[in-house]
């Protein structure tokens, strides 16, 4: 069973969506107190990560450390630019990001500016990336388009599990 580790923003929107992964057979793992040890742990056994908000900082931290199979943000909040220093540092160190990338993004959030994604999709060396505009502010996302926002992470997700497991070579002749 695949792990999903869940970085959610301040309010835990986040685990609305726990009980549709769990029902399509991911396992959703809230945010451990140590999510970089548990990272370290988990990496390389099936591990995605999944942020949103602020969370997206964190996931985008620990993709760029952590050998993690993929990465979906919701609403990813880089720009407008502030002081905060993880954010510096995850800008610059986006092109160690090698899984693949999923970026839901509301329309018109003042938080969350479409530049924001635009450099995260840019910035990263994924095979596979995917941006999907959805929703006027990070906001509606939760409430107005809730069953779409699900759809496509799920649909992210099982085509990345699908993929994985058909390039595993088998027993040898």
């Amino acid at each position: 069973m695949s792990k999903c580790l869940l970085l959610s923003d301040a309010q835990g929107r986040l685990q609305a969506l726990r009980p549709s992964l769990e029902a399509h057979g991911l396992e959703a793992v809230p945010s451990p107190v140590d999510a970089e040890s548990f990272c370290a742990h988990e990496a390389g056994h099936g591990l995605s990560l999944l942020g949103a908000g602020d969370g997206c900082l964190r996931a985008l931290f620990l993709a760029e450390r952590y050998p993690v199979d993929a990465l979906a943000l919701i609403g990813c909040p880089l720009r407008p630019r502030t002081a905060s220093p993880l954010r510096r540092r995850v800008e610059r160190e986006l092109f160690s990001i090698v899984c693949d990338l999923l970026l839901v993004q509301p329309l018109a959030d003042g938080n969350m500016l479409p530049r924001g994604a635009d450099i995260v999709l840019r910035g990263v060396n994924a095979r596979r990336r995917k941006r999907v505009d959805m929703g006027r502010t990070f906001d509606d996302l939760w409430t107005n388009c809730k069953q779409p926002l699900e759809e496509v992470i799920l649909g992210f997700l099982r085509a990345e599990s699908n993929a994985k497991t058909l390039a595993r070579s088998g027993d040898s002749w």
